[in-house]
């Protein structure tokens, strides 16, 4: 089994290339893909840059060069629920592409020609076990539908618009690109992002002061998971 792991930004994924045994590093399309083991399980990890081209770009590569059974984007993300706090965590169920937008051609707002389809399902089996490994670590955890753009969200105008239209918990920037790359290719994947922001007025403040601590909550239910799939494995 190999599993590959895509953070936007280099604090995203520090932690897991720094545990990472055995690794070797390949420069493919301007992203450095660290392949090990963590915690016994092959494991492929990279830092793709920001926004959704960075991110389709960095997933096709790792799919074409590694073939991985599975795909996880981790990182960050700006909450849209009320009931969110700093630090927890989102799992996506599905994922969007809030800005997506060809309705002036009569199709829903976020419809992916190609896909025919405005929302992206997430492999069940894979969230269910970030869910269920978020709920152990012990952080508040919700599931739900999460959006992607190339737009910080940072006002309430631009977050209210996306939970109209898209019923969405939490949104990013890379999340549904991946998850775009990765039903082209059959592959399944997972998202999972820590809470770093209110996506409000708050956000341009909030996210530089909170980034890095909400990064680290999701790199902990990352490696849980994989110390998991480990045991799994040896039985």
């Amino acid at each position: 089994m190999i599993i590959g792991i895509i953070g936007a930004m280099e604090l995203e994924v520090r932690v897991l290339k720094n545990m990472m045994d055995s690794a070797s590093v390949e420069k493919i399309s301007s992203v450095e893909f660290y392949r090990g083991t963590i915690h016994g399980v092959d494991t492929v990890v990279a830092a793709a840059g920001v926004g959704k081209v960075n991110a389709a770009v960095c997933a096709e590569a790792m799919i074409l060069r590694y073939a991985p059974d599975a795909v996880i984007n981790i990182g960050v993300a700006g909450g849209l629920r009320h009931d969110f706090n700093i630090c927890d965590i989102a799992v996506a169920d599905a994922v969007v592409e809030h800005d997506m937008d060809t309705s002036a051609l009569g199709e829903p707002l976020g419809f992916i020609s190609g896909l025919d389809t405005v929302l992206i399902p997430c492999d069940k089996s894979l969230s269910d076990k970030l869910f269920e490994t978020a709920r152990h670590v012990g952080v508040n955890v919700k599931r739900g539908v999460i959006a992607s753009g190339d737009q910080f969200i940072a006002s309430r105008e631009n977050k209210d618009k996306i939970v109209k239209s898209f019923g969405a918990i939490a949104a990013e920037m890379e999340g549904a690109s991946i998850g775009h790359v990765c039903a082209m290719n059959n592959v399944p994947f997972g998202v999972l992002r820590a809470i770093s922001d209110g996506a409000n007025d708050d956000s341009v403040t909030d996210f530089p002061a909170f980034a890095k601590k909400a990064a680290e909550n999701s790199v902990k239910i990352i490696l849980e998971m994989l110390e998991k799939l480990s045991r799994e494995e040896i039985k």
